[in-house]
């Protein structure tokens, strides 16, 4: 006795398609008989439905790495200050001369 994998309908031992849905059997695919149209159908709306998930979340994660970036942009570079090995004073980042002392920065 077998039952059908789609609907769970009990199956004739020679059935090559499910006689509730139409879903080709165990026996079916074992001897190669062509898939019908309306099971076709169905493969494609389920797979239609995937793909539409699939790509509306990469879309939501798209824009949120969109977001981030233009956050990250906006925001002011580093205010880290480069020390004067000789006489110690802070200077910006930027600098190759120190402010106070004349010496170049390394």
């Amino acid at each position: 006795m077998s039952f059908c994998s789609k609907c769970g309908a009990k199956l004739p031992e020679e059935a090559n398609y499910c006689p509730k849905c139409r879903a080709r059997t165990k026996k079916g695919i074992e001897a190669g008989v062509s898939i019908s149209t309306e099971e076709l159908k169905e493969a494609f709306a389920k797979i239609g439905k995937e793909l539409e998930k699939a790509f509306s979340t990469a879309a939501e994660e798209i824009e949120k790495a969109f977001k981030t970036a233009r956050e990250n942009i906006k925001q002011p570079t580093s205010k880290e200050k480069i020390a004067c090995t000789n006489c110690g004073e802070k200077n910006p980042k930027d600098s190759n001369f120190c402010r106070k002392c004349g010496k170049r920065l390394e």
